[in-house]
């Protein structure tokens, strides 16, 4: 419910501004504005009120929302008072650019809407990017379809097309977008140069989530084992393999796939000593591991929060909140992952009392464990290490919304260049507002949701000046070539025209929701 409730604020103000944008414009012109509807009032309305001139009102059906001026052809299709004579308040008794400067009313706001949010978040909270050169300071770690079209663990971006990317954020899907891709591998420089097969493997298999940081080995710990695997023991840590000694998990995976189907000594350390013990390695190289143990972060829990709670869990009957912070077990300060694992196993179906941090104050909470020693519950780390925080006056935070904001519309442009590229499978990626939904944070955050309202803001205004009809770029492109040739459609024409981008819109939208819903099911039920 947080999340639908994020999309329709989100969406409501995008959709208010933006065709506030239109009805300033058209009232700065003296055009007559018949409706402004929130969302989509197809056969009927939730709200509606005439004030004025203008019917105001809330559709039931959330696709957008427009507004109606008098004398257009626009997305209610009312052709009617085009048989008439044309009034001196009507839109196409206007000059062409009066009526362009409407077309684009709305874009024009999408965009000082984001300016402004940014501006207001750079003095406030601060600009924040994730520094490309922190994040990869030991190196990165690929996935498997990385690694396959040309990638090493340990490989440093340089640049992309000849550009540094200092906000890993654009570094990331720059490697998508571009066409040459420039990497430090151990002091010397690699050219790589992916084929639009290559990233549709990405994209299809792994997503943004094909590249991250380093993981370094000694933040991890097993977590559980199989019975048939005896000699090892929860919480022990893996160092390496025949005496080879890693730093990062990456390392151990890849020594793991050399190994198949080979017995190996693993180098365990265990109560702060080290042992070997023999196991092997099935013809994956790293699935046996998969089916024998589970490994897990040694996170700081300061700096992780609730953000996952079981139904009938320990934690549930607890009454744990999303965005707790877990500080102490029977009065016993925890301060790693680790460290609240181990003190819950040793308290399996016992009563223990937890010390939470919930705004800013401690509460302590009882419930008795279940027989595996656990609670319940799954985390989100804030993992800041990463990020840089600069907070700016109004001289500075100004341009660099408009930098950001710019950054953003080329984003969406490279965006559209991959998805109209078959071969990369990238429109198979499109979401709707119910897919989209579905990324939203489960608690309700208002510095995210404004930075989101910004970033969509931008998408927004992009995919409005697209000049496909029904859209306002395809209104203005028509307005454009009568102002450059003088000529106009006719209205009978202009129908046709407005039909047909309607129904390639409508036809669009159907096979977007059609395929998050059922996602949305798929993932539910099956």
């Amino acid at each position: 419910m947080i999340q639908l409730a994020q999309i329709l604020f989100i969406l409501s103000v995008l959709v208010i501004l933006h065709e506030f944008g239109h009805y300033i414009t058209a009232k700065l012109f003296k055009v007559r504005v018949e409706k402004f509807y929130l969302f989509m009032d197809a056969g009927f309305s939730l709200i509606k009120k005439k004030i004025g001139e203008t019917e105001w009102g809330i559709g039931w059906l959330p696709l957008g929302g427009y507004v109606k001026l008098s004398g257009m052809i626009d997305e209610s299709m009312d052709t009617e008072q085009m048989n008439t004579e044309p009034q001196p308040w009507e839109f196409r008794s206007k000059p062409a650019w009066q009526r362009l400067i409407i077309m684009l009313g709305g874009i024009i706001v999408n965009i000082l809407l984001a300016w402004l949010i940014f501006t207001i978040m750079y003095t406030t909270v601060g600009k924040k990017i994730i520094s490309t050169d922190e994040l990869q300071k030991n190196g990165l770690a690929f996935g498997e379809v990385g690694q396959s079209v040309g990638f090493k663990n340990g490989d440093k971006i340089i640049s992309i097309d000849g550009k540094h990317h200092d906000d890993f954020k654009f570094m990331n899907m720059g490697v998508l977008f571009g066409d040459k891709i420039e990497v430090d591998r151990q002091g010397e420089k690699i050219e790589l140069l992916l084929t639009d097969e290559q990233k549709g493997e990405i994209i299809k298999k792994e997503g943004k989530g094909f590249v991250h940081a380093r993981w370094k080995l000694n933040e991890f710990f097993i977590d559980s084992i199989n019975k048939n695997n005896s000699d090892l023991k929860r919480f022990d840590e893996i160092i390496g393999i025949n005496n080879e000694r890693f730093v990062y998990l990456d390392q151990l995976i890849d020594a793991l796939k050399t190994h198949k189907n080979d017995s190996i000594n693993l180098i365990i350390k265990r109560n702060s000593q080290e042992i070997t013990l023999k196991t092997k390695v099935d013809s994956t190289g790293i699935d046996s591991f998969n089916k024998t143990l589970f490994i897990d972060q040694n996170f700081n829990l300061k700096k992780a929060f609730v953000n996952i709670i079981s139904e009938n869990s320990p934690a549930e009957k607890a009454k744990i909140e999303f965005n707790d912070v877990i500080i102490a077990v029977n009065n016993i300060k925890i301060e790693s992952n680790k460290d609240l694992k181990k003190i819950l196993s040793e308290n399996k179906e016992k009563e223990i009392t937890l010390t939470v941090l919930r705004n800013k104050k401690n509460i302590d909470l009882k419930t008795t464990l279940d027989k595996k020693g656990t609670l319940g519950i799954g985390f989100d780390k804030k993992d800041d290490q990463y990020i840089i925080t600069e907070k700016l006056n109004f001289a500075q935070a100004f341009p660099e919304a408009v930098s950001q904001s710019w950054s953003l519309f080329k984003y969406n442009v490279q965006s559209l260049k991959l998805i109209v590229r078959p071969k990369t499978g990238a429109y198979t990626q499109i979401q709707s507002p119910v897919g989209i939904a579905r990324r939203l944070p489960d608690t309700w955050n208002w510095e995210f949701i404004w930075n989101f309202t910004a970033l969509f803001s931008i998408g927004l205004a992009f995919m409005n000046l697209l000049p496909i009809p029904g859209l306002d770029g395809g209104h203005a492109l028509f307005t454009i070539a009568e102002m450059i040739t003088g000529k106009t459609l006719s209205n009978k024409t202009m129908g046709y025209v407005q039909t047909a981008g309607m129904i390639i819109l409508l036809t669009l939208m159907a096979l977007t929701f059609g395929k998050d819903i059922y996602q949305l099911v798929a993932d539910k039920f099956f």
